[in-house]
């Protein structure tokens, strides 16, 4: 195995990114409640490997500590008492997580100026970081709007994140399969800036490595 460095970093980072989506399926495919902490666990080892992967300043890596403890606080609250609330602690957390994480990735591939294999799988990379940031939103406005989008029903956040981050992809895409549509303002809203973000990100990327080619070829 190739030694963890700024050639190579941005391949462990998207494998953990898709070992979420799909253990996050896998979860859901389970049963609802059977495993209340597992994601939440997946999503801890997500960030580890962010921590060890990404080119991290020293605010960054304090900025991830605070997240995993966030988290941490979240699942104790979760197993050692009924506070309604507790469950959007490890919401919250993992929606933080996410946005830094996505403006570090952000940071590293759209400024580099390269064309490495690693900077491309670095747009994959932040490509997943935000459907998972819209998923998460959607997670979060179904908490004050239950019936906020036909076709998810209301529950435990860790339960609906599987079909959340199906309907996040299927909207950046601009697929619109229609089986699952936002029903308030607030989630209309995120639906359509998602789509806005997913078609002027691919514009950007596709940009920029032009740009870089046409660069390094000189």
């Amino acid at each position: 195995m190739n030694k963890l460095n700024t050639h190579n970093n941005f391949y462990y980072f998207t494998a953990s990114l898709i070992f979420l989506l799909l253990a996050s399926a896998a979860i859901s495919s389970t049963g609802d409640g059977e495993n209340p902490h597992l994601l939440q666990n997946v999503i801890l080892l997500t960030e580890l490997v962010a921590y060890f992967s990404l080119t991290l300043s020293r605010n960054w890596r304090q900025f991830i500590g605070m997240t995993l403890l966030l988290m941490l606080i979240g699942i104790g609250l979760r197993v050692f008492t009924d506070w309604s609330l507790a469950p959007l602690t490890g919401l919250i957390g993992s929606l933080i997580f996410f946005c830094g994480m996505a403006y570090v990735a952000g940071k590293q591939v759209l400024s580099s100026g390269g064309i490495e294999l690693n900077q491309i799988i670095g747009t994959i990379a932040l490509y997943l970081l935000l459907g998972l940031i819209w998923a998460l939103l959607y997670l979060l406005a179904l908490e004050f709007w239950p019936t906020g989008i036909n076709g998810i029903e209301h529950k435990d956040w860790n339960d609906n994140f599987g079909v959340a981050a199906y309907y996040s992809y299927v909207t950046m895409a601009s697929l619109g399969y229609g089986d699952i549509t936002p029903a308030v303002p607030v989630t209309r809203t995120l639906a359509y800036l998602q789509a806005i973000t997913g078609m002027f990100y691919m514009a950007i990327v596709v940009a920029g490595m032009m740009g870089a080619f046409q660069r390094n070829s000189k």
